[in-house]
């Protein structure tokens, strides 16, 4: 096969993704993905390409290269070198994580400037990275005997974005909210505007606070 009628490098870790799961594997490590697809694939393929392509089309992947375009992400990763096909279903809407891919530097400055401001507040703060649920909050704060589960929406982007993952915050925040005291999703206030107080009083009569997060020298909560 000549180099123009060869696949894509994605194409072919995701034919060997869709067999090893019509094979009853709901789960392979990145090895087994990159030895079956080299086996029965594409044979020709450097294995150093294939190695090298699996982070580009991990849908929760933290390689700041990976593709854009939805076709081509779709692993995702549950673990250290442990993935599954993605499925938005069970891992929550693809916009989310191409929004935070797409915003990552200004993200990681919200998410920090937030954590400061509960510490400040005299809460301890961790950072959720590399969650294996898709519901996982941004971050948990705690202080005595309160535990909280806090939902960030980028204030920095486009408005259409920042309602879908409006939307799946809340719902995250709702189906988490069992493991918190109360669970806390900040938004930016054009947002907060749209959300009928209505809505904000039942969200919160079930544990669930929303709040603005506002940008002055750095980012800041009104509670």
């Amino acid at each position: 096969m000549s180099n123009q009628e060869r696949e894509p490098t994605w194409q072919v870790l995701k034919k060997a993704a869709l067999e090893l799961m019509k094979m009853g594997h709901r789960t392979f490590t990145r090895r087994e993905l990159i030895n079956y697809a080299k086996k029965y694939i594409d044979p020709d393929r450097p294995v150093s390409i294939l190695d090298f392509e699996v982070d580009l089309v991990t849908v929760n992947g933290s390689s700041k290269d990976k593709y854009r375009d939805p076709e081509k992400l779709f692993l995702f990763r549950i673990g250290r070198g442990k993935y599954t096909v993605y499925d938005p279903e069970l891992h929550g809407p693809i916009d989310k994580y191409l929004e935070m891919t797409t915003r990552h530097p200004a993200r990681r400055i919200v998410v920090k400037s937030i954590a400061d401001e509960l510490r400040a507040r005299g809460y301890h703060v961790d950072e959720v990275r590399g969650a294996t649920r898709a519901t996982a909050p941004d971050l948990i704060a705690s202080r005595d005997d309160e535990r909280i589960g806090v939902w960030i929406i980028d204030p920095i982007g486009d408005q259409r974005v920042q309602m879908r993952t409006l939307a799946y915050s809340l719902g995250s925040a709702i189906v988490e909210s069992k493991n918190y005291t109360w669970t806390l999703v900040l938004v930016p206030p054009a947002l907060l505007a749209q959300l009928p107080e209505k809505i904000r009083s039942i969200l919160k009569d079930i544990g669930v606070r929303v709040a603005v997060i506002r940008e002055e020298r750095r980012y800041t909560i009104r509670l």
